[in-house]
């Protein structure tokens, strides 16, 4: 009897920590669809705790129940199980930017799997192809079980392999840890999965589903931090952790370059236009900078260093690649403008200086000489 309380307590205990976990996002300023469904699949997964702490006290007998009422109570927690993993699976192509399935009726064709899943256990269990109960009212897997687990499985292994996909092609850097942990989420709620469904009395899991959401809003917070909410690019603090991580290991073949881009009169179209179509124009000059480093996403960082001025930080095998770069940012940053139908020239200068593994600099000294440089090249424009 000390068991089914302890695994009650246990589901309780996840279910408050996660509760605790809702109060805080509900607490924040975020209030992207992304936001929202990183919330629905946390009360989906509140719900399959609290409904799996009730099964245990209907599986050992402590609530008396017909064998209507042990079918029922073992097919709700399933049910909240299958809707955990369809939202995640909608979380996570949000997070991919996925732009089709902010649509409903995406959402509802993704959903197909998870109407099937709903209809097996309900259906499936009552003629015993999922499961069923014996005459001692023990809980027996029926030939379809595997499949049953093979829908919110498939949901959660998809979203794996695109996330470690996304940590080797996604040019922001503060991005990867975000969607490392996105490829490692299913290990434990499906390792912990497997085995309560040998141990099916032992709490386990519980504390592994309960464990990953935790992981992916930490991670969620650390990268919202990292992140200059305006240009949504790497900020100044994720520059000088992703600098000198690069610095002390150097990738073999390729140079270090630092190119360190400002807006051109950025101070007068602040003043003429007014400092929200000052922010416009970041805007543009950030989406013509990542919209350059398409070609070669992990090799080229881009942040916000300040106010008007950025910096990217590219390895390449030559130097005629950080130019053609440079020139490709300048003629982005001239077509969004001209499309957007700005009332004003915009246009940037760049400043470029090479990190000398052989005569090591610390990081100003080497902003520095990207601020030389482009110093010299609005003074040659300027002439």
């Amino acid at each position: 009897m000390t068991e089914v309380f302890y695994y009650a307590e246990a589901n309780i205990a996840c279910m408050l920590i996660l509760g605790l976990i809702l109060i805080k996002i509900n607490q924040g300023i975020d209030r992207q669809f992304s936001t929202i469904v990183i919330r629905r699949m946390i009360v989906v997964m509140m719900g399959y705790f609290l409904s799996d702490a009730i099964w245990i006290f209907f599986e050992c007998g402590v609530f008396p129940a017909s064998k209507y009422g042990m079918y029922v109570a073992t097919i709700i927690p399933y049910g909240f199980l299958v809707g955990c993993g369809y939202w995640w699976f909608v979380y996570c192509e949000l997070l991919r930017q996925n732009k089709s399935i902010t649509s409903k009726s995406v959402r509802v064709k993704s959903a197909i799997p998870m109407f099937v899943a709903i209809a097996l256990i309900v259906f499936g269990s009552f003629n015993g192809v999922i499961f069923y109960f014996d005459n001692t009212n023990t809980l027996v897997y029926g030939p379809l079980y595997a499949v049953l687990l093979m829908i919110p499985g498939g949901y959660m292994f998809y979203s794996s392999v695109m996330g470690f996909y996304r940590v080797y092609t996604q040019e922001r850097y503060l991005d990867n840890s975000l969607f490392f942990v996105i490829g490692i989420f299913p290990i434990l709620p499906v390792t912990c999965g497997a085995l309560q469904a040998i141990f099916i009395k032992i709490p386990i899991m519980c504390y592994g589903a309960t464990l990953s959401v935790l992981l992916v809003y930490l991670t969620s917070i650390e990268n919202l931090v990292s992140m200059d909410s305006l240009t949504q690019v790497n900020n100044r603090h994720q520059l000088q952790r992703y600098l000198m991580k690069k610095i002390k290991t150097p990738t073999p073949g390729l140079s270090l370059y630092l190119m360190i881009i400002d807006v051109d009169h950025f101070k007068e179209i602040n003043d003429t236009y007014g400092h929200v179509e000052g922010d416009k124009a970041l805007i543009r000059v950030a989406t013509a900078m990542k919209e350059a480093c398409q070609a070669h996403r992990n090799r080229f960082f881009v942040s916000r260093f300040g106010g008007d001025e950025f910096i990217i930080i590219a390895e390449t095998e030559y130097k005629g690649e950080v130019n053609w770069l440079s020139d490709k940012i300048r003629s982005n940053v001239r077509m969004l403008n001209e499309k957007a139908g700005a009332p004003y020239d915009l246009s940037v200068c760049v400043g470029i200086a090479e990190y000398d593994y052989s005569a090591p600099v610390p990081i100003p000294s080497l902003i520095a000489r990207a601020d030389t440089d482009l110093y010299h090249m609005k003074h040659e424009r300027n002439r």
